[in-house]
């Protein structure tokens, strides 16, 4: 397993365990299934369309961002 998805799994769990919402990137979600990019977007489409025949509104699940430039930084030895 990836330093990648251990970090994401610990950022899903720490969410539910306080009762938070927390958002994910297409290549976050592609490290946690191993999905492709374009089966991705295929299920949060046929999922989109779910909600909508649920009555549901599907922005509430799937939020739509510009992408930005972050710095990510791993401290696998702690900090010092």
């Amino acid at each position: 397993m990836s330093l990648e998805a251990i970090y994401n799994g610990l950022r899903m769990s720490l969410a539910s365990a306080f009762n938070e919402h927390e958002y994910f990137s297409l290549d976050d979600v592609m490290v946690i299934t191993g999905e492709s990019r374009e089966e991705l977007l295929q299920r949060i489409d046929q999922c989109r369309q779910e909600l909508i025949e649920a009555g549901e509104n599907p922005d509430e699940y799937f939020k739509p961002v510009e992408p930005q430039r972050v710095a990510v930084y791993y401290f696998p030895n702690g900090l010092h």
